[in-house]
């Protein structure tokens, strides 16, 4: 008998130790939801083009110079190609006075168009986030960003919070 109690007290320990999170989470970046200006003067079209690993729902994390890890259980909320135009227009707003940035779907028709490549947007092991691609305008000039952004603490959050600073960057990159 003692036995029986031994083991099922031991299945009761193994399952409380093997609870792990298997929920999926979802994620944003910050400032994804367009703000549209109260005039919109000038208007230019954000058009975001992604490499293919960007591409899928998975957030991504670089586990080594070779490795890029896809996220099972962490997801974005929204395409990341909408949730970049949006996070864009809204920084490269605070910066420009000429200009309306708008993320294409929502630009009138006659708008110019601002194509922003991204061929990384990602956590890596060193600690920081990688944004690297190209912004081409309608006049066919290139602006090319490679940023590297300290990550402060662990986990998914950090990793979105250092990426939406390294955007702030890209837009600055783009606004000169």
């Amino acid at each position: 008998m003692k036995k029986y109690l031994w083991l099922a007290a031991l299945g009761i320990l193994s399952a409380c130790a093997s609870s792990a999170d298997n929920n999926t989470h979802y994620h944003q970046l910050p400032d994804s939801a367009f703000h549209a200006p109260t005039q919109r003067n000038n208007e230019v079209a954000i058009q975001i083009v992604l490499a293919e690993p960007l591409k899928n729902e998975n957030l991504l994390y670089q586990t080594d110079d070779y490795h890029l890890n896809f996220a099972q259980k962490n997801l974005w909320a929204a395409p990341l190609s909408d949730a970049l135009a949006a996070n864009l227009a809204n920084k490269l707003n605070a910066f420009s006075g000429s200009h309306t940035y708008v993320p294409q779907p929502l630009a009138d028709s006659n708008a110019s168009i601002l194509k922003v490549y991204f061929d990384r947007f990602q956590g890596t092991y060193r600690g920081e986030t990688q944004i690297s691609g190209y912004a081409q305008s309608a006049n066919g000039a290139r602006r090319p960003f490679v940023i590297a952004t300290p990550q402060r603490g662990d986990g998914y959050t950090a990793m979105l919070d250092s990426l939406n600073a390294g955007l702030s960057e890209v837009a600055q990159i783009i606004a000169r």
